[in-house]
């Protein structure tokens, strides 16, 4: 999807944003901002999140979403936060929603949980205690 970086009112730095979902971890959504001549950087966000943006502020701490009107046309805007150093990412409203609503299909709002291997889950945190620490 392309979006925009916003680095001045006036100054927009054209972007291709990545979304993936998958079944196996329906709660999150990654996205890859290609940077152009630059990394790849990767976020990590609730679906829930995303979609609520589009209608309404949502987020708080690191991530935020808010759709607003710029020029005219409906926008959804998406700030990301790391260590004090934030960017500003301007996205259509419309695109987002129509592949929120595919993950939609794949895994209906509200059944996320159910797809849940709670017993793995479990174990892994099990393990995970277990692991001796190092200071």
């Amino acid at each position: 999807m392309p979006v925009a970086r916003i680095l001045w009112p006036s100054i927009r730095l054209s972007l291709e944003a990545e979304f993936h979902f998958t079944e196996v971890d329906p709660l999150v959504v990654s996205v890859e901002l290609h940077i152009p001549e630059g990394p790849v950087v990767r976020w990590t966000i609730s679906r829930d999140l995303l979609f609520d943006g589009t209608e309404e502020p949502s987020g708080m701490g690191d991530v935020r979403l808010w759709p607003s009107v710029v020029r005219g046309r409906r926008v959804v805007f998406m700030r990301l936060e790391v260590r004090g150093t934030a960017c500003l990412i301007e996205m259509d409203p419309g695109q987002l929603q129509e592949w929120l609503v595919e993950t939609f299909q794949l895994v209906h709002p509200g059944t996320e949980f159910e797809q849940v291997d709670w017993e793995a889950t479990v174990a892994a945190l099990i393990e995970e205690g277990e692991q001796p620490r190092s200071i």
